[in-house]
């Protein structure tokens, strides 16, 4: 069987305090995007076999994906064997959440191959110790507010459609070093999340959207990558209503009317072909 695992944006990020568990308490607002991974899953006889189209993903048993099998086969009470292949097309720690995407797609995708014997509870606890995104992926929602850690999910219907162009440096960032910085700025104490929700509940406002994005975390990337302000620069004079770092970054979209999101894409495309290695995607709200 095989299963998709989309790729995320926070069209709102803000970081509120440091908790006593070394952790950020966090409010976010997360959108699922058409760039997704591909995970193929079936039953093994022997011993679980983990590969990867990219071999930049750790695929061991202490990987990501090695402990989600790990966790799924301890709280079922069997120790089952699979053979799993990924085809990895999410950029990688590029705030895009693909290893969080991968883990929940691979959980849903074991429960459904072992006939279901967890409830949605029982993924929902695994999923939040395996990582903070999980549990967003875990959720079958295009929009979703994570408070807490991010990992606690409400879902938000709307019938809003975004289209968005990426581009993702060929550079890393990590999450960790990013969140241990945070205090070394000063954060802003007011919430702009009311605006944000009003502008997905009145009627499809994207403009709205768009002059309410933020991420707390932008600071601090833009000051250890200047070169990111060149692709903030692209972005708007390609006509998009808002930008922003997604995540941890270092990816940066830009939001876009789908009718006039191809031709951006393709803009974008032509001025960064000359730089090595940089990669720009074109994508709507995964529904």
């Amino acid at each position: 069987m095989v299963f998709a695992a989309p790729a995320k944006i926070n069209l709102y990020l803000r970081v509120i305090r440091r908790m006593d568990d070394g952790y950020h308490e966090i409010e976010t607002l997360f959108e699922r995007i058409s760039i997704f991974d591909r995970i193929a899953i079936e039953p093994a006889k022997e011993k679980t076999a983990i590969t990867c189209t990219d071999p930049r993903v750790p695929v061991d048993e202490n990987s990501l994906m090695g402990q989600t099998v790990k966790a799924f086969n301890e709280r079922h009470g069997k120790d089952l064997h699979f053979r799993i292949s990924l085809e990895k097309n999410i950029p990688v720690s590029a705030g895009l959440g693909g290893g969080s995407s991968d883990a929940a797609a691979l959980l849903k995708g074991l429960n459904r191959i072992a006939g279901e014997p967890l409830d949605d509870g029982a993924l929902l606890s695994m999923a939040r110790a395996l990582g903070a995104d999980v549990p967003f992926f875990l959720n079958d929602c295009s929009f979703g507010y994570g408070s807490g850690r991010g990992d606690i999910i409400q879902k938000v219907e709307t019938p809003m459609d975004i289209g968005h162009v990426l581009i993702s440096p060929p550079f890393e960032v990590s999450t960790k070093k990013v969140y241990d910085r945070v205090s070394a700025f000063d954060l802003t104490k007011n919430t702009g999340v009311d605006k944000m929700f009003s502008a997905f509940l009145s009627e499809n406002d994207i403009n709205g959207l768009a002059e309410n994005l933020r991420n707390d975390l932008q600071t601090i990337v833009l000051r250890d990558f200047p070169v990111l302000e060149k692709v903030f620069f692209e972005l708007r004079k390609a006509g998009a209503k808002g930008t922003l770092l997604s995540g941890s970054g270092p990816t940066v979209f830009g939001i876009f009317e789908l009718d006039r999101v191809m031709e951006a894409g393709e803009r974008i495309r032509q001025f960064f072909s000359a730089e090595k290695d940089w990669r720009v995607y074109v994508a709507r709200t995964y529904k």
